[in-house]
């Protein structure tokens, strides 16, 4: 397998807006897209349908790399992060033209762990998941599945 650069930095946050305001005021990150995690809504997450994710989101994006703030809004991956370790980076996306299964399969043989997150659209298909390579490389690889 072939990765590159780092590209996005995934950070829980505990206040998205007291974040944007410390990114863009002193830190110079401007300007912040913020959102929240109904795109994921009846989608199917770690093998269930539910309510999606439970986040309010924002997103810094340059033509190099991107910054996505999130703040747990309710019981989720991003909440479980933030009660075990604080705030801080949770995941990244690493650059790379390997195939979303082939990536899957990796992290699972190296570590024998599923992704920590699988989402697919109704009818199965994957969109995005966190492989977990935590305890390996202290690492949480967001992968989307493009269609090629």
């Amino acid at each position: 397998m072939k990765f590159g650069k780092i590209f996005h930095l995934g950070v829980v946050v505990r206040n998205v807006d007291e974040a944007v305001r410390i990114y863009e005021e002193e830190l110079g990150y401007s300007p912040f897209e913020i959102t929240d995690g109904s795109f994921f809504d009846d989608k199917i997450i770690n093998g269930k349908t539910g309510p999606g994710l439970p986040m309010k989101c924002a997103t810094f994006r340059c033509e190099d790399y991107e910054i996505e703030l999130i703040e747990p809004t309710g019981p989720s991956v991003y909440m479980d992060f933030l009660k075990e370790k604080g705030p801080g980076i949770h995941h990244v996306i690493l650059e790379t033209k390997e195939k979303y299964q082939d990536v899957v399969d990796m992290a699972e043989r190296v570590s024998g762990r599923k992704p920590k997150l699988e989402t697919r659209f109704p009818d199965g298909t994957p969109i995005v998941s966190y492989v977990d390579l935590q305890e390996e490389a202290g690492l949480l690889i967001e992968i989307g599945n493009s269609p090629e």
